[in-house]
């Protein structure tokens, strides 16, 4: 038998070693470790997917050895990233017992892998081999498990993006760290794998209704599965090996909010949060807090946040950062700070990043800091 080395094929091979080189490099960096080693095995789970079409571009299928290899780790892949994200979101994580359940259908996927394999393994001839297979129900088994496979992705989707959103309220609303990341590639990568779950579906769907009928179509669409799914964990491994290594507080559990009576109290506790900023000028601390916050002024954070979101009508970081660059377009007016550097400025204010700080600015004022500056001296 013939095979021809293809770009598909060549692309693949280099997708597996990329893989293997960044899943290494992942569990080897003493940055966010416990989270990495979850992305490492994610990373090398997809690898050795990955070597399944190339079992069947190069005609291995055909072969005594290569025939109904135990390779079923198409379930290993949506739990691991999951326990990534939640590992990187959750301060000293643990993985306790019963989240080996997550893995449970990949284990008897496995087990029922290596049952057919070994069986099988007993005959040389291919027709026999498939004859076993099918006593063994081969093909109903693998069907079974692309409709779980479907079924977890979409799960473990909602369940990443439900992390990803209470990361984000308790980034708003407890804390004005502006190094502090806002993953917003997490989320547009989440996004894009829901798209592949949707590519999924179509296809089942398709050959479920007998519109597979083309062989051509029925390859070219599945190696553009393929890609495209290598290209997004490739890409989340990468992201994941240049993260930075965050120490996050407790786990960001949401703050309550509700609707507050208009009283006395309240009116009062407004302006004592309101005159923190003005006159006391708390927002200068570069990691000020909801905590720190609350502390100063002796008021439950339940009740500073419950004001901030429904006086101020905005959330803690908004709140605190439209102090910071209310100070900045002061302090950029001051010719005494004209030997200054705009973020050594913005530092001062209680800015700790320049990225977000730039980004910040353009977002409240509509223009940037150095365009801000040339307007304010030419007036």
């Amino acid at each position: 038998m013939n095979s021809q080395f293809s770009l598909f094929d060549t692309l693949i091979l280099l997708g597996i070693i990329q893989g293997i080189i960044i899943s290494f490099l992942l569990l080897i960096t003493k940055r966010n470790t416990q989270s990495n080693r979850f992305l490492a095995l994610g990373l090398l789970s997809f690898c050795l997917l990955s070597t399944k079409p190339l079992l069947h571009t190069q005609l291995l299928w055909e072969t005594h050895y290569f025939r109904y290899f135990p390779n079923a780790l198409e379930l290993a892949v949506a739990p691991l990233l999951f326990f990534y994200v939640k590992a990187l979101f959750t301060p000293k994580f643990q993985f306790k017992r019963k989240y080996w359940l997550h893995f449970l259908p990949l284990f008897i996927s496995q087990a029922y892998a290596f049952i057919v394999y070994f069986v099988t393994l007993q005959a040389r001839d291919i027709s026999t081999k498939k004859t076993i297979a099918n006593h063994l129900f081969f093909d109903e088994v693998k069907q079974l498990d692309e409709y779980i496979l479907l079924l977890a992705t979409l799960l473990y989707l909602y369940q990443g993006f439900g992390l990803i959103k209470d990361y984000k309220h308790w980034l708003n609303n407890t804390t004005s760290d502006t190094k502090l990341p806002d993953f917003k590639w997490m989320r547009h990568l989440f996004i894009l794998f829901s798209f592949t779950g949707l590519i999924i579906l179509i296809g089942r769907v398709f050959a479920f209704i007998n519109l597979f009928n083309a062989i051509w179509f029925v390859e070219y669409f599945w190696r553009f599965v393929n890609l495209y799914t290598a290209f997004l964990i490739y890409y989340l491994g990468l992201k994941g090996y240049f993260q930075p290594n965050y120490v996050f507080p407790e786990k960001p559990n949401r703050v309550k909010t509700s609707v507050l009576d208009v009283d006395q109290d309240y009116i009062e506790n407004y302006q004592k949060i309101e005159r923190s900023m003005v006159e006391d000028k708390l927002f200068l601390e570069t990691q000020i807090s909801l905590q720190k916050l609350a502390q100063h002024l002796s008021l439950p954070q339940r009740e500073i946040s419950n004001i901030i979101n429904h006086h101020f009508k905005t959330n803690f970081r908004d709140f605190i950062n439209h102090y910071r660059i209310e100070e900045v377009k002061v302090k950029l007016k001051e010719p005494s700070n004209s030997n200054k550097s705009i973020f050594g400025i913005a530092s001062e204010c209680g800015f700790n990043s320049e990225t977000s700080f730039y980004r910040l600015f353009k977002k409240h004022v509509g223009v940037t800091p150095k365009k801000f500056l040339d307007q304010s001296t030419t007036h």
